[in-house]
């Protein structure tokens, strides 16, 4: 498993950002990190906690769902959660 430095130094991916929705809406869905790979229609899609007892796997999963839907419906999603023990 990599960690997040060599996530952002690896040329696997064509883009690497972050992505939100919603900012005057009730509902905010923000993705903390977004990797599309540069060979094929695969996504990256992470979650950046300090501890990992304060991630939400239900409402991560929920924030994925959107963006799939309204971003990424034609790729394939790898979702993670990187915590400061992947540093």
């Amino acid at each position: 498993m990599r960690n997040n430095i060599e996530v952002t130094e690896s040329k696997d991916f064509a883009e690497i950002g972050s992505w939100w929705q919603g900012k005057n809406n009730k509902e905010r869905h923000e993705i903390d990190i977004i990797g599309l790979y540069a060979e094929d229609k695969r996504a990256l899609v992470a979650e950046v906690k300090r501890q990992a007892k304060n991630f939400k796997p239900e409402l991560f999963a929920q924030k994925v769902e959107v963006l799939r839907k309204k971003v990424l419906f034609n790729y394939e999603i790898e979702s993670r959660l990187f915590t400061m023990d992947d540093m």
